[in-house]
């Protein structure tokens, strides 16, 4: 048995400049991994009696922390056979909203003062009109905003920059403030951003399950259909891969249904049998 050295694989990682969240996830994935020979052979034994204890995310959750891992123990692994056991992930209905679904979760208003309730909503058009992670937003500092870009610190401390409209622009004070704070005047926290989406979605009557992310798929879901670039929406959102950005794209259930029903509902009167016509 090889007893996993948790503590200096945490401190390579943070070295790698991976989030917090990430470091989080990958060691709670080696807590069930235990004390086992680090090989291909142990490892598609777990994976095999793993296979309907977890859901495919989970696997290949699992599967990304020993991948992570085994670099760090300088481990060669055959992951091709170990591939073929894990599932694919099906692929989600995630709930996005529209401009129109915007406007009215901004105006249901919480138990709060105008002004507070003013902020609220502008923490909601940061989320839809720039994509960033609710992170990301709460980290937003005045001085982030120069030169017509908005400089935005992204997962693993990567760095991008992307355009904002006026209406957005004109928030910025130039000083080293937080853009966002708490009635302490402390920065907000993630937790209370996903409070206030809940709160609004709930009064607004939306039947959606809304969250800071959703505002994210919501951008680059829109951007696809006014035909914007996969390249533009990559960079806006800060993904590494395209494959990444293409799975933020989402198509409604409702969406789907209309295209996959013009296979029999393509005209009022239904063609006629190819029987009949030999007749």
């Amino acid at each position: 048995m090889v007893k996993i050295n948790l503590k200096e694989y945490q401190k390579w990682l943070k070295e790698k400049n991976l989030s917090s969240k990430t470091i989080e996830m990958y060691s709670w994935s080696l807590q069930k991994w235990g004390e086992r020979e680090l090989n291909t052979d142990e490892i598609t034994d777990f994976f095999k009696k793993n296979l309907t204890m977890y859901e495919p995310a989970s696997l290949h959750l699992q599967r990304c922390a020993l991948i992570s891992y085994a670099k760090f123990e300088k481990v060669e692994i055959e992951w091709e056979l170990i591939d073929r056991i894990i599932p694919r992930i099906p692929q989600k209905f995630f709930d996005t909203i529209t401009e129109i679904e915007l406007e009215q979760l901004k105006q249901a208003t919480t138990k709060t003062s105008a002004t507070i309730n003013q902020r609220y909503n502008l923490m909601l058009d940061f989320l839809f009109y720039t994509g960033m992670r609710v992170s990301e937003l709460t980290n937003l500092r005045h001085c982030d905003y120069q030169g017509k870009s908005l400089k935005i610190h992204g997962k693993g401390n990567k760095i991008r920059y992307i355009p904002l409209p006026d209406f957005l622009a004109k928030e910025f004070n130039g000083s080293s403030d937080y853009l966002f704070k708490n009635r302490r005047g402390e920065k907000m926290s993630n937790i209370w951003v996903w409070e206030i989406c809940y709160k609004k979605t709930k009064k607004a009557g939306l039947n959606k399950r809304i969250s800071p992310h959703s505002f994210r798929r919501s951008l680059a879901t829109i951007l696809n259909k006014r035909e914007a670039r996969l390249t533009s929406i990559q960079k806006i959102l800060g993904h590494s891969r395209l494959d990444t950005t293409a799975r933020y794209i989402h198509n409604s259930f409702e969406e789907l249904y209309q295209d996959y029903s013009k296979l029999w509902i393509s005209s009022l009167t239904p063609p006629p049998h190819p029987l009949l016509l030999q007749k």
